[in-house]
């Protein structure tokens, strides 16, 4: 309390007291009023002697009453403190009261004697008599004849109201007992402002741990939408606000993301309106935007903020480098000024913000980068490892063709010969094994396939044959699994640029994949669309899904967790979707989540030409499949470097009549074809002097009328168009079977002798 203040409130009290004598008829002598003095300068003394400071408001005004005690005729004494969370003057401490009593007294400010001289900063008194004093609040709760009350001042300010009062009437306050009153609120004050400054000190701390707390958060690790829930409530913390909210963007109309705590914590982007002023006013400001009350500034529609029910708000822009990221808003729904400390704590918590942003952001950048590296090294591995297994197809199969085809072409004969032999259960396990290994075969075709571009599929047709060959298989061993739903949502795609006979294989594979998956039973789906300028195949099932142990694994060749199986369907599908440029994709949802492929090819320029000769596919004889009658014959030339293959085709051809002769390669079949008297020639398609395909366009040319069987392991793998371009009428796919290849030259005789 300084000397000034002191001598005003001494020369307010002056005319107080001189008042206060003149009704009271104060007769004192004046040497009584020497003694008493004298004994209050030793009071004085020892009220001074306490230390302000290290006590409570609250227990400095104890002791200091019990001091004047003996000097002070009052019955009650009160210490009100300004509550800032209530706006209320509350008792800190007091004498008279009940505890009790003192809990239930709230004061407002402006009201009664102790509420004026929060107000109006000054000394005021009470007296009953008076009818202007005598409607007071707290005399009304506890009645008394005389009052006097001092302001409590705190670093220029009112923090509080001193009070002392009597209930019987004596004697008036004396000059002596308002000095007393001044000197124990100016210790009281000093103590306020010095527990005020402990308060301050610790909220800085603990400002201080709430910002280090959200640095050793290892924000810039987390996803922006945490970074600003993170700063949010914070924000709420720091600044002692009832809400925050955090926005990441360049302005209220490009927010990327955005965070709120306390009564926003609700918030959420829908809220957002590019025009809203308020926010508009925040992304635009160099610096921090304090608004003590949002009702008084609206100037039009209302905004996020105050459509939340906020009053008071501090707007903090997020800046980066220069440029505004984010912006910060903290919110009450109250009026209320900012103190510079939460403007403060405010800014480095933006400037925190902004840093954990643009880090999260460098990294994410990072993580972008590292994965498309990764996934580019993946395909390079993928390409060489497909590149490795088709040569490593390509060879065994052109060493197990001729052995596949010898066996199973014998077994079939020597079955067909002797129908009662005790040998036939031995010959019909030799062609059961001969059967799978040329369906190994089949399989590494897929692998060693050569490039077929230019030839054109239909997905939307492959995938409905895949569905259909799936059904037939479901239903021919229902007994195999549980039920087994199989649904198809063939929308329209593109033509694209594949095999399709491989790209057949390859859906067929995925969708028998997928009922594979669930022994149990359960829903396969199987759908088609157009997409990303190409042709969309999506395979999904409501199986186990696949164990995050083996996922790196399941594109491995022969690869499988199903007993009997050889591991080679998600290899051949992903070859030859990598073949035709597009890229196949398995979901990495959770297991006991199903699984789903994702198969994408690039749309074909063109549509495909005329359809190529039909080729006769490889199947196992069934005692129920439909024949075409064999019953032409002719004469037939057959060119295979392979004796025993050889062999067998002669031994079939002969068993029904046909003049067959043979030649070793091309140059001794074209010798033979211009002695004339061929009918059909079977060629195969890799010949030691030139290429089958090459033979064929020879042959159509010295004799058109001469028809051309071309024998080989391709099946329809070969280019249909290049095969109708070099003169091929029929192909006939290994291993060789007797019945086939008298169906394929009795097909070549109704093509070049049509009925």
């Amino acid at each position: 309390m300084t000397g000034d203040s002191v001598r005003v409130a001494l020369s307010q009290l002056g005319h107080v007291l001189e008042s206060l004598r003149e009704r009271l008829g104060d007769s004192a002598r004046p040497e009584l009023h020497a003694d008493r003095d004298a004994h209050a300068l030793d009071i004085f003394q020892e009220i001074l002697s306490v230390p302000p400071l290290g006590l409570p408001p609250g227990e400095l005004f104890g002791l200091a009453m019990d001091r004047v005690s003996r000097l002070l005729a009052a019955d009650r004494t009160l210490l009100l403190i300004l509550d800032d969370a209530t706006g209320r003057l509350v008792p800190r401490s007091g004498r008279g009261f009940r505890r009790e009593d003192m809990e239930s007294v709230a004061l407002v400010p402006g009201e009664g004697l102790v509420g004026r001289v929060f107000a109006e900063k000054r000394v005021l008194t009470y007296d009953a008599a008076d009818e202007a004093s005598a409607r007071d609040p707290l005399a009304e709760r506890f009645p008394m004849r005389q009052g006097i009350a001092v302001p409590v001042r705190t670093e220029g300010e009112v923090g509080g109201v001193l009070f002392a009062g009597r209930h019987d009437l004596g004697a008036p306050f004396t000059t002596t007992d308002v000095l007393l009153l001044l000197v124990i609120a100016d210790r009281v004050g000093s103590s306020l402002v010095h527990q005020r400054l402990l308060e301050r000190r610790g909220d800085h701390l603990a400002h201080l741990r709430e910002l280090r707390g959200l640095v050793d958060s290892n924000l810039p690790a987390r996803e922006p939408r945490e970074i600003l829930a993170r700063a949010s409530d914070v924000a709420c913390r720091v600044a002692g606000v009832r809400g925050a909210l955090a926005l990441a963007g360049s302005s209220p109309g490009r927010i990327d993301v955005l965070a709120g705590a306390g009564v926003l914590a609700g918030v959420g982007p829908e809220r957002l309106r590019a025009d809203d002023e308020l926010l508009l006013d925040g992304f635009a400001a160099d610096g921090p935007v304090a608004i003590r009350d949002l009702e008084a500034r609206r100037t039009g529609r209302p905004g996020l903020l105050e459509g939340e029910g906020i009053r008071a708000a501090l707007l903090v822009p997020v800046r980066a480098r220069g440029r505004v990221v984010g912006l910060l808003c903290l919110a009450d729904p109250e009026p209320r000024d900012f103190s510079p400390e939460e403007t403060e704590s405010a800014l480095m918590l933006a400037a925190l913000t902004a840093a954990a942003l643009e880090t999260e952001g460098q990294l994410g950048e990072s993580r972008h980068a590292l994965a498309a590296r990764d996934a580019e090294q993946a395909g390079l591995v993928r390409g060489e490892r497909t590149r490795v297994l088709a040569g490593l197809g390509a060879g065994l199969t052109r060493e197990l063709h001729p052995v596949f085809a010898t066996l199973l072409g014998r077994a079939q004969l020597l079955l067909a010969r002797a129908p009662g032999d005790p040998l036939r259960e031995g010959l019909v396990a030799l062609e059961e094994a001969a059967w799978r290994g040329t369906d190994l075969l089949q399989r590494l075709l897929g692998l060693a396939e050569a490039d077929q571009r230019g030839a054109i599929a239909e997905l939307p047709v492959i995938a409905q044959e895949a569905v259909s060959f799936a059904r037939a298989r479901l239903r021919a061993a229902p007994e195999a699994r549980g039920p087994i739903e199989m649904t198809a949502d063939l929308g329209a795609t593109p033509p694209v640029e594949a095999a399709p006979a491989a790209l057949r294989e390859a859906v067929v594979s995925l969708v028998l994949n997928a009922v594979e998956a669930m022994p149990a039973g359960g829903t396969v789906t199987v759908s088609t669309r157009g997409h990303e300028g190409g042709a969309e195949l999506v395979v999904g099932d409501s199986g186990e899904g696949i164990a995050p142990e083996i996922r790196p694994r399941i594109f491995d060749p022969f690869f499988t967790t199903r007993p009997g199986h050889l591991g080679l369907g998600l290899t051949v599908a992903e070859a030859v979707v990598v073949r035709a440029d597009g890229r196949l994709e398995v979901d990495r949802g959770g297991s006991g989540g199903g699984t789903k492929v994702t198969v994408w090819l690039p749309a074909a320029g063109e549509r495909p030409a005329a359809p190529a000769p039909e080729a006769a596919e490889p199947a196992r004889p069934t005692s129920t499949e439909t024949r075409r009658p064999a019953s032409l014959t002719g004469a037939v030339l057959v060119v295979e470097e392979e004796k025993g293959i050889r062999t067998e085709v002669l031994d079939a051809l002969m068993a029904v009549g046909h003049r067959v002769e043979a030649a070793p390669d091309a140059a001794a079949a074209l010798e033979r074809l211009g002695q004339g008297g061929i009918d059909v020639v079977i060629t195969d398609l890799a010949l030691r002097d030139r290429s089958g395909l090459q033979l064929a366009s020879a042959v159509k040319k010295r004799s058109p009328g001469t028809a051309v069987v071309l024998l080989t392991g391709w099946g329809r793998r070969l280019h249909e168009e290049r095969l109708r371009e070099s003169g091929v009428d029929v192909v006939l796919v290994k291993p060789v079977q007797p019945d086939r290849v008298r169906e394929a030259v009795a097909d070549a005789l109704l093509r070049r002798c049509p009925a």
